[in-house]
């Protein structure tokens, strides 16, 4: 979801459209997008060539089987799922389906603020502050080691954004024709 709202204050504006007022509150402009999404599925794989196919150019070709519940009783970081719930399995291919398992959800919210500043008829100056990942959510990845079998099976080691990030700028446009409002950056 993404929105932008012009304030409706300043110069040839419904509110205050004259004074100090009007160049103090006038030419503000709001934007945010929010993303929620469910997990990201994600695949478990064994290593070696669990079916027996003489097959080694296709690294963690199989799948394991499964054995118990994948959830574990509480989840945490080092342990997103359960690797007891699966076996490798022995001369066949597993029977866990594909994209069996779901990592977190992911909330975000960026917002910026815009001021804009005319200068004389054909120059426009713009303040910007700008707000990624406002609430500084930490929104998790996929485990990173999905192998069965292997130490670290389950654990998540990293996020899919980066912490709260602030930046502001300063943004000068120009018209570039006198004949037309062409405004460049």
């Amino acid at each position: 979801m993404s929105g932008v709202w012009e304030l409706p204050f300043g110069r040839s504006k419904q509110y205050l459209s004259r004074g100090i007022v009007s160049q103090v509150l006038g030419n503000w402009q709001l934007n945010g997008v929010v993303q929620l999404r469910s997990g990201q599925p994600y695949n478990l794989a064994v290593a070696g060539d669990a079916a027996n196919i003489g097959n080694t150019s296709f690294a963690n070709y199989a799948r394991p089987n499964i054995v118990g519940d994948p959830n574990p009783a509480h989840r945490t970081l080092n342990e997103w799922f359960n690797p007891n719930a699966f076996a490798v399995p022995s001369f066949s291919y597993g029977d866990f389906g594909r994209n069996g398992l779901r990592s977190a959800s992911v909330y975000n919210a960026d917002f910026s603020l815009l001021k804009n500043f005319p200068v004389r008829e054909r120059f426009l100056v713009s303040f910007r502050a700008e707000f990624f990942n406002a609430f500084n959510i930490q929104n998790y990845s996929p485990p990173s080691n999905t192998t069965i079998g292997v130490a670290g099976a389950g654990q998540v080691t990293s996020n899919v954004l980066p912490p709260r990030q602030i930046q502001f700028g300063l943004h000068l446009g120009f018209e570039a024709n006198r004949f037309g409002p062409l405004w460049m950056a």
